[in-house]
């Protein structure tokens, strides 16, 4: 058996084996209880969030782009890069230090730490190198809870606000109240405030639990539809106004359902269920985000000239035979 298939198989063993000690096996933090909990039961528990459901794909989409790439990597020989050493002891320090502070990210970001330091120890820079991408997105898997609460708060905000302006630009009087958004009262036809619609952007509709999925739709959609890295960047640093323009798009279309239609079909009751029409926007956001991203990728190809190829050129020469 060649060195490579040995080092490529020692290199799976050895991933295999530390993935499985570290993550399903160790009990690791004890969260808000007074008992352990590995890191493998914390990912189970989050990933049944709609916010993080999308972290239970990333195995599978980051098993696909190594797939992709290992004509790539089977081109390089096998090397070793002690610079790995360094980072897996990193890693494991991390590891220990979210052990006993009962903090999972830190676990976390020492399993991120342990993988790239085994590709680089084990198989060499230009190795690690080409499957760089995929251990970045592998990072989307990982649940990060505490985002809600410090930056949720503040799109709700952004939401009301934005939204409020834009309903008051175009002539409909409303009244932000701290994440509340209500029709103003016109004593003329008699209406109290709220009658036309009364909307409270709860954190679902903050557009967290969109933006998370975008990231890792968008984080794809760039690699795959650019091949210059700074276009890539440009096209994935689009994805947070992308957004929020359609998370408040959605907003204003059940505003303006809610007006028309009435409060009860177009949004239901917040405090026992929302009605199927205020459920069936919430896919509408994936689409106009996915228009949006589509259109950026396009613009920024008309503006660059193509989709970043490097183009082959002409040469002619004219050859001028000697008169005799």
């Amino acid at each position: 058996m060649s060195r490579l298939r040995v080092s490529s198989w020692f290199v799976l063993a050895l991933l295999a084996s530390t993935g499985l000690l570290l993550i399903a096996i160790q009990p690791y933090a004890a969260g808000y209880g007074h008992f352990r909990r590995t890191i493998l039961t914390e990912l189970l528990m989050q990933w049944k969030d709609p916010t993080w459901q999308h972290g239970a794909l990333l195995p599978f989409i980051v098993g696909f782009l190594l797939w992709r790439r290992k004509n790539q990597v089977a081109q390089f020989p096998v090397s070793s890069n002690r610079s790995g050493v360094i980072l897996i002891v990193f890693g494991l320090f991390l590891y220990f230090a979210g052990f006993r502070a009962n903090n999972f990210y830190c676990g976390y970001l020492g399993i991120m730490t342990l993988i790239a330091g085994a590709s680089l120890w084990l198989e060499g820079a230009r190795r690690s190198r080409t499957r760089l991408f995929a251990w970045l997105m592998l990072g989307f898997m990982w649940p990060l809870p505490f985002l809600e609460e410090s930056i949720g708060y503040q799109m709700r905000l952004l939401m009301v606000k934005t939204t409020g302006f834009v309903l008051n630009a175009v002539g409909v009087d409303s009244l932000v109240s701290g994440t509340a958004l209500q029709s103003m009262p016109n004593t003329e036809l008699g209406r109290k405030a709220g009658d036309l619609f009364s909307v409270g952007i709860a954190a679902p509709c903050s557009g967290m639990r969109s933006l998370f999925a975008l990231l890792v739709v968008g984080a794809l959609f760039s690699y795959f539809r650019q091949r210059v890295m700074w276009r890539r960047l440009t096209l994935f640093a689009m994805i947070l106004p992308i957004a929020i323009v359609a998370n408040m798009a959605r907003i204003l279309v059940l505003i303006f359902s809610a007006m028309v239609f009435g409060q009860h079909w177009a949004i239901g009751d917040a405090e026992k269920e929302v009605s199927v029409f205020h459920e069936f926007t919430g896919i509408g956001v994936f689409l106009v985000a996915l228009l949006l991203l589509q259109f950026a990728s396009w613009l920024l190809n008309r503006l660059c000239g193509g989709l970043g190829f490097k183009r082959s050129r002409t040469v002619a020469r004219q050859v001028v035979a000697p008169v005799l």
